[in-house]
């Protein structure tokens, strides 16, 4: 069903502009996929506080709980011993707090605590 304006009557045929070129195509995500990363976000908001990591953290604390992850995943342990969840879920965590920080964060002390070592 069509919305209406009172100045041009519509019909099937007609489609309304949208100029959406260079915008991100969020349609290419597989959100399903990102489950194991919030199901460790809910771990660490248990153990430590929602939102805890927007306080802002280290890139090479980032990076080495990264890699450390990796590590595991690349030698066959699929779930982190301390939280029992998916090494792929901490490190999609761990993607994104970098993302976050490297794009400024919600302030420039989270910027700061990412670039002060960079």
């Amino acid at each position: 069903m069509f919305w209406k304006n009172s100045y041009k009557k519509e019909t099937a045929m007609e489609k309304a502009l949208r100029y959406n070129t260079d915008k991100l195509k969020w349609s290419y995500m597989n959100f399903a996929s990102f489950e194991p990363m919030i199901k460790v976000l809910m771990y660490g908001a248990k153990k430590y506080a929602p939102h805890n990591w927007k306080k802002g953290l280290v890139k090479e604390e980032i990076l080495e709980s990264m890699q450390r992850h990796l590590a595991a995943l690349l030698d066959g342990e699929d779930s982190d011993p301390e939280s029992g969840l998916p090494h792929i879920g901490h490190i999609q965590c761990n993607a994104m707090f970098y993302s976050y920080f490297t794009k400024g964060g919600d302030n420039e002390e989270t910027e700061r605590s990412v670039n002060k070592n960079s």
